[in-house]
């Protein structure tokens, strides 16, 4: 008897915040189960609509449905301040399409994909194309605001939110440079010579501007320890040590 085909959303959470990781979720179905009306009951919608609580609410109905099932990635700050401040620079879409990739090619191997409802990481050509040719035989609709579109992509961005959700502490709020919580917990917490923690995005402008701001951070010159650099190398350093050793 062939294995019965899938119906699958995958979202992110948390692309924008300066504190936190990237969260990457996928949900499928059974196309045979899957009713766009019945997860709308549900409370399904796109997860920024919702408050925490309802976020967390539906997320519990969506664990009891029959035939839902989840996974997530995270993508942690760390990785993110590593992979952009590197001298082989990567951007935060390169890292999420590799999330994106990895977690449809997980359940393509498992499951066979009815149809798959992405929401829009850009460059939109670029993203479809190299999503087609993982699963070149797949019916793919990758749209921006796919999580408010379809009630499959929107089940995906409230498990990636709530996955998110817990990992954020109360004292960074939201995680986002125009929350005034957060702003003021990044200005209790940066240390003039180490900077800051390792969940801040270091790459992010808002955490460039408080390293370049003389009266908060210091510049230091450190040196390179590194069986790879035959001399020691003085390096500037505004803040980075654990990014820079």
């Amino acid at each position: 008897m062939a294995e019965e085909t899938v119906i699958v959303g995958i979202d992110e959470a948390g692309r924008g915040p300066v504190c936190g990781p990237l969260v990457y979720g996928i949900a499928w179905m059974p196309a045979r189960l899957y009713d766009e009306r019945r997860l709308r009951a549900l409370g399904v919608d796109d997860s920024k609509r919702l408050s925490a609580q309802e976020r967390e609410r539906v997320f519990e109905r969506l664990q009891a449905l029959e035939g839902f099932s989840y996974e997530t990635r995270t993508i942690s700050a760390h990785a993110i301040s590593t992979a952009m401040l590197s001298p082989r620079r990567r951007s935060i879409n390169a890292l999420s399409f590799e999330a994106a990739r990895s977690l449809l090619h997980e359940v393509y191997q498992s499951h066979p994909i009815e149809h798959a409802y992405i929401d829009l990481v850009s460059p939109e050509a670029q993203y479809a194309a190299a999503i087609r040719e993982l699963m070149p035989n797949v019916t793919l609709t990758i749209c921006a605001k796919a999580d408010a579109k379809y009630a499959i992509t929107g089940a995906a961005s409230i498990v990636a939110k709530v996955r998110r959700d817990r990992d954020i502490l109360p004292t960074w709020g939201s995680g986002y440079p125009s929350d005034p919580i957060t702003i003021k917990y990044l200005t209790t917490v940066c240390n003039p010579i180490y900077g800051f923690p390792n969940h801040v995005r270091h790459s992010w402008q808002t955490i460039q501007t408080i390293y370049e701001d003389k009266q908060r951070c210091k510049r230091c010159h450190f040196l390179a320890d590194s069986p790879l650099i035959e001399q020691p190398t003085p390096l500037l350093h505004l803040g980075l040590v654990d990014e820079m050793l």
